[in-house]
């Protein structure tokens, strides 16, 4: 995941903006769908996945950010969520508008401004 901007936001706005489009790559929502639901009821796959797929992410933005696990975590179930979703439910990326949209909602909850102490 290239970390790419100045200060938080851009940061934030990059990977949401980097998230959308690799999941918007052929097969790639597909692929994450299918294992999913086998994740609900396996947790070693859960394990594999979490070691895996999103560790290494979770860990970079933690560092990038200064934030604990827990709000890492939440920030990608949100986007990560909401763009699987999207693609669940209409079979096509979320739009590039809507990509939009979804990182002037996130924002403002990860910004130093709304960071709650």
């Amino acid at each position: 995941m290239p970390l790419e901007g100045a200060g938080r936001a851009e940061l934030m706005s990059s990977t949401v903006h980097w998230i959308a489009a690799k999941i918007s790559e052929p097969g790639v929502g597909d692929a994450f769908a299918g294992v999913f639901s086998d994740a609900v009821s396996d947790p070693a796959l859960r394990e594999i996945l979490s070691a895996r797929l999103q560790d290494p992410y979770r860990l970079t933005l933690q560092d990038a950010l200064g934030e604990p696990e827990s709000r890492v975590l939440f920030f990608i179930d949100v986007v990560v969520g909401t763009l699987l979703h999207r693609m669940g439910m209409t079979g096509e990326p979320m739009s590039d508008p809507d990509v939009a949209a979804l990182v002037d909602m996130v924002l403002p909850h990860f910004t130093d401004a709304l960071r709650p102490t």
